[in-house]
Parts: C-alpha cells; structure tokens; sequence
C-alpha cells in the first residue's frame, strides 16, 4: 500500500511513512475548573502523563455543549501529547475548540448538519492550521445513506461527501474513520477507502464492547489491515479504561509487525502446578512494565517447571518454588530468594538490564 499524505496533528505526525500512533478517549465529562490551578485539573493532566508513558500519543475529549469547551482549553494547554475535540451536532462548539491549542477537530457527517456548517468549521481550521478528522460512524450516518442496505458502502458515500466539501475548499489536512460494529465491514470499508484516497486512516470498532471481546473483534479488525499498511492511528475502544485501551492498542500494533519501543509480557495462564501467583505479580507490574522504554521480553511463569526453560527466549523472568522466587535470565536461573523479596530483588535485576540494553 503506498503511504498516505503525512498530517500534523499537534506535535505528532500521522500518515505517510510515520509510525502508527496509539490513542485513547477520556471517559468522563470535564468538570467545570475554578482556574489553571485547580487541582481536578491537575489530577487530569498527571493521567494523561501516565497514559503517555503507557504509550499514548493522543486523547481525545467529548465536547457535548460550550461549558465543557473552557474545560478543554485549560486541559489543551496542559497537556503533553496532542488533544482532540469530539464535536457533535453544534459547529460552533467546534468553531470555539479552535481558540484553544486544540490539535484536531472530529465532526460526525451524520449529524454536523448542513453544508455550511463544515465549510464554516474548515475555514477555521484552516486558517488556525488544525486538521480535520471526518468521523464516519456506522451507526450515526446521514438520514438518507441510514437505510441503505450495505452499510460500507453507505459509510464510504458519507466520507466522499465531505471530502468533496473540504477539497473544494482546497483543505488538505484530513483524517478519515470508517467504524463500524462488525470487524469485516471495517476491513472492507477501509481498504477500499485506501484504494481510492490518500488521506490518513484512523482505525477502530465502534462498539467493541467489554475487554475481552473488545479486544478480540479489534484485532480481528485492525490487524489485517494494519499488515497491508493501511491506517495511521489507532484507537481500541472499550468499555473498560482508558488505560487498558492503550495496551490493547499496543499489542495489537505488535500482532500486526508495527510495534513501537517497549516491554513484550509473556506469562503462562496458571494451573494446578502452579506455585507462584502470575496473575497477582503482574496486575502489580503491568503498568510498569509498558511504561519501560526499552526492548525486552519479560517472562512471568507459575512454576518451575516448565518456567525458565519455556521462556527461555526472554531477557528476564520470575518463577517461584514454595516460599521461594527463583528469576531467571536467557533461560537461567541468576537467583533465589524469598518470596517476600521477590519485587525488590526483580526490581534490582530489571534496573540492571534496561542500563546494559541503553549501553
């Protein structure tokens, strides 16, 4: 697939031949802050800087009304990765986003209303230099396309219309989703978009659902398309947290041969052998772990063994015995100690390696 117009969102590039980025969307509606020191405000921006070192590079925020637009701004200009305003309905909240370091503008064709209205909002973004996601979204399009009887076909028509209307405007700065529920019809919606247009892909399921299944219809989505080199960012919806959106994010971009930097978990599911606690010691590190800038293999096996030697191709492991931890290196047994010191003396092992790997 040859690469797509490159679009600068904020401090990020998408498209082209930059990497695949990873986003997320707040979950909550952003309360009123009494100023840019108000500690809610705070609170927001440390998550967000936490999302990042999990590997996020944008967020998005719903703007349902002109209240939550001061909100944004506040958090816009705090924030460390690029912010994006979700506008539905209203284009003026859309146009008042755009007084803020909002990094990009998403409109619903389905229900941004009249051909004005976007030409108005694009106007804008083009004089504030802000691009355009055309958000089109299977279960929200426009009133005369909702009936049709093939869904991609009436999501592609929804896309061509609006960048029939930016492009008359000689805007260039687009981004285009095709979400549906199935994750067939997202592959198939995408990939003929790609085969016409060569704008940026932003790729997800609307509606995936709770984590598992979430995670399985995005992969079943994503990862086909991501190996044809389709899509320039990602966003795993789920009804569970943003964080665990990102991961998934994550490991999908490594299913599909696009990973960024970072830590690969192995671990084994546990079972009657089992005589150290897998699920307990990684709920613990898990966030740790993806937030470790390094390229390493962490294995984390329930007993010993199968342990050591089945995840002998990892840079570091844990494994356990009775009232003892054993970690493992390439497969060998480095030390044993109780398990009471099992965190701190794995913390000191995985300390040493990310400073040999950074040599």
């Amino acid at each position: 697939m040859s690469p797509t117009k490159t679009i600068k969102v904020g401090s990020l590039f998408m498209g082209g031949d930059w990497p695949v980025s990873v986003q997320t969307m707040w979950k909550d509606p952003l309360p009123a802050f009494s100023g840019s020191d108000d500690p809610r405000l705070a609170s927001i921006i440390e998550r967000i800087a936490n999302l990042q070192k999990l590997g996020c590079q944008i967020i998005r925020f719903a703007v349902p009304d002109m209240s939550a637009v001061e909100s944004l701004g506040l958090v816009a200009d705090l924030s460390p990765i690029p912010v994006v305003a979700d506008i539905h309905f209203d284009w003026r909240i859309a146009l008042r986003c755009m007084d803020f370091p909002i990094a990009k503008i998403r409109i619903n064709p389905g229900n941004i209303g009249a051909e004005w209205k976007v030409r108005e909002v694009a106007t804008k973004a083009m004089d504030k230099g802000i691009p355009i996601r055309v958000g089109i979204n299977g279960g929200s399009l426009p009133k005369d396309l909702a009936q049709e009887p093939d869904i991609v076909e009436a999501a592609l028509a929804a896309a061509e219309r609006e960048i029939e209307v930016l492009e008359s405007m000689r805007f260039g700065d687009i981004v285009i989703s095709l979400k549906m529920n199935e994750p067939d019809e997202v592959v198939r919606a995408n990939e003929e978009f790609a085969s016409r247009y060569p704008y940026p892909l932003h790729l997800g399921v609307t509606e995936a659902g709770p984590l598992v299944a979430g995670v399985v219809r995005n992969t079943a989505a994503l990862v086909p398309l991501l190996k044809k080199g389709i899509g320039a960012t990602i966003r795993v919806s789920l009804s569970d947290s943003m964080e665990q959106e990102v991961l998934a994010g994550k490991e999908i971009l490594g299913c599909a041969g696009k990973s960024l930097r970072g830590v690969r978990i192995v671990s084994c599911p546990r079972c009657g052998r089992a005589s150290f606690d897998t699920h307990a010691f990684t709920s613990r590190w898990m966030h740790r772990f993806y937030a470790t800038d390094a390229d390493i293999t962490i294995a984390i096996m329930g007993c010993v063994v199968n342990g050591p030697g089945e995840a002998r191709h990892a840079d570091l492991g844990i494994t356990g015995a009775g009232n003892s931890a054993l970690i493992f290196r390439d497969g060998k047994i480095i030390r044993r100690i109780d398990v009471c010191d099992a965190d701190k003396a794995f913390q000191e092992e995985l300390d040493k390696l990310i400073e040999e790997k950074a040599k």
